[in-house]
């Protein structure tokens, strides 16, 4: 018989949780990629949203991912203690000043820096050329780094609604902003 991975199994947790969401009406789900990346044996699903009280100003993502290695350590080891699969979020937000606003940004992120949310972050700003430059694109990537296991399931609904905390605080902040 066959027996999912955990990555499977998480999978699943975390599609229901963010429809949940979704069904509930504080998030609207835009895009969803279930990806297999055959030249590395990895795995990847990700759910794009907007959280529906703000709109379409800024983005959240939620990914989970598995390679080669982590499925090796579940399948040789039988199912060893700590097998599981890692979870990463990214922001998309409009910057209008660099400096400040990326600074701010930097700050309503310090919950992810400890406990089971702890992540490394990074922020990335980009701008179309040929465009005005007085607004910047700025990716927030959060990888976590304890991996989630399926002991733990209850960890992507608390990774997920930090999330959306987030997206809601940096919303606030660039409320009555000048543009």
């Amino acid at each position: 018989m066959y027996h999912p991975s955990v990555y499977d199994n998480l999978k699943v947790v975390l599609e229901g949780a963010v429809y949940d969401l979704d069904f509930s009406g504080e998030i609207e789900i835009i895009n969803r990629k279930d990806l297999m990346d055959q030249a590395i044996i990895e795995r990847n699903y990700s759910i794009d949203f907007v959280v529906s009280a703000i709109g379409e100003a800024m983005k959240g993502t939620i990914s989970l991912t598995s390679n080669l290695e982590d499925l090796a350590m579940e399948k040789l080891n039988d199912n060893p203690e700590g097998a599981g699969s890692k979870l990463s979020c990214v922001i998309e937000t409009p910057v209008y000043e660099i400096e400040t606003d990326c600074k701010q940004l930097q700050s309503i992120l310090k919950k992810w820096g400890s406990g089971d949310l702890k992540g490394d972050i990074q922020q990335k700003l980009t701008y179309i050329y040929g465009q005005p430059r007085h607004v910047f694109t700025n990716t927030i990537s959060i990888q976590l780094q304890k991996p989630v296991s399926e002991e733990e399931p209850e960890r992507i609904s608390s990774v997920l609604e930090e999330l959306i905390a987030s997206i809601k605080e940096m919303n606030e902040y660039f409320k009555g902003y000048k543009k």
